[in-house]
């Protein structure tokens, strides 16, 4: 089978699984147990928590794109790649805008620090993490940079990619299968995305190193 044929098949179970747990938050109490059990992490460092939710929204994510534009130039490399990577969360903030409406789940009532508007599943945050600062890991992870700041920079990656979702359920934002949906759609989405670049015949990079 060929990457781009193992791909789509990522895809698609992610999509999958996504849309079953979708069914099950919408028209069932299957995952009450599933929620409550993240209930604990209400309230925990809600400073921090904030900090993590920031870093998820539409301010922050354009400084940072505008900055990973400026890195790539000055250090020549493909500019299309931090240009695709924004253009591709921005795309998938509308997808989830839309999906949110269809699941139509009401938020937790217990929230803290600020009452977000909009449908509850999935967590659009969640899908952020994956979709733009997973990329990123990915495309840390085969830059021609030494291994040791290599290392530190997907490491610091992977870490931000926890504590957005963590800091979801720490202000009382989402339930615990919302950001499970949000990392599942993301999944969905980011793997669909590198399948298509493939089949455009897109070089990627990451994918293909040098």
């Amino acid at each position: 089978m060929s990457l781009e044929a193992r791909l789509w098949a990522f895809s698609l179970i992610f999509a999958a699984a996504f849309v079953v747990l979708g069914v099950l938050v919408a028209s069932t109490h299957a995952l009450a147990r599933l929620d409550l059990a993240a209930v604990g992490v209400r309230g925990q460092a809600t400073a921090t928590a904030a900090i993590f939710t920031l870093s998820g929204r539409a301010i922050p994510l354009v400084v940072l794109g505008l900055l990973s534009l400026l890195a790539f130039l000055v250090f020549r490399q493909p500019l299309w790649i931090p240009v695709a990577i924004f253009a591709s969360q921005l795309a998938s903030q509308g997808a989830v805008e839309l999906v949110k409406h269809v699941f139509a789940r009401a938020r937790p009532d217990d929230w803290l620090l600020t009452h977000d508007l909009g449908f509850s599943f999935p967590s659009g945050h969640a899908t952020t993490a994956i979709v733009f600062f997973g990329t990123w890991l990915l495309v840390v992870m085969v830059l021609p940079i030494d291994r040791p700041i290599k290392f530190v920079l997907a490491a610091a990656l992977l870490a931000w990619m926890i504590g957005i979702d963590w800091s979801r359920m720490a202000l009382g934002a989402h339930y615990l299968s919302d950001v499970l949906g949000g990392t599942l759609f993301g999944c969905a989405w980011t793997t669909a995305l590198l399948a298509l670049l493939l089949r455009l015949r897109i070089p990627i990079p990451w994918l293909h190193p040098s």
